[in-house]
């Protein structure tokens, strides 16, 4: 495995990173991250299920 590491500012959303010749064909795994924690602002812990309404059977699922 070949590692490249490349810090670049997404400038309107869109990054380019230039590979080797060798890259040429193959498939690539491109990972991103941040410096800063964008979690709170991209809201990725918001889904929320209402589990009110549930209704089930204790001894059904546990068996007795």
């Amino acid at each position: 495995m070949i590692l490249i590491r490349q810090k670049v500012k997404a400038e309107d959303g869109i990054i380019n990173i230039r590979l080797p010749d060798d890259f040429k064909g193959s498939v690539v795994d491109v990972v991103v991250k941040t410096e800063d924690d964008l979690s709170a602002r991209l809201m990725l812990d918001t889904v929320k299920i209402d589990t009110i309404k549930w209704k089930f059977n204790r001894e059904e699922i546990y068996g007795g």
